[in-house]
């Protein structure tokens, strides 16, 4: 039986899983993937914390105040947030 390489299975994984969530951001903005991959890392927050930020904005029910200490409380939410806006304005 050969040998698996875990730490190189879980590395394409995560590869794979960083590909899937830049193609779903871009199909839902104007940004390409390249774009998408840049915006991440300028705003130094992993792909399930800007899914987090992203469900705060939608939540229709809760009120800004609301989704803005819930926003302040995810790693690297506010900075995914600045950026967001600055991509838009």
């Amino acid at each position: 039986m050969s040998d698996i390489d875990w730490n190189s299975l879980a590395n394409q994984a995560a590869a794979q899983t960083d590909a899937q969530f830049q193609t779903t951001i871009a199909s839902l903005t104007q940004m390409s993937i390249s774009e998408v991959d840049q915006f991440i890392k300028e705003s130094n927050i992993t792909n399930g914390n800007a899914i987090k930020v992203l469900k705060e904005i939608n939540d229709a029910a809760a009120s800004n105040s609301s989704k803005a200490d819930a926003i302040s409380n995810i790693d690297n939410g506010v900075n995914f947030l600045v950026s967001l806006a600055n991509k838009i304005v």
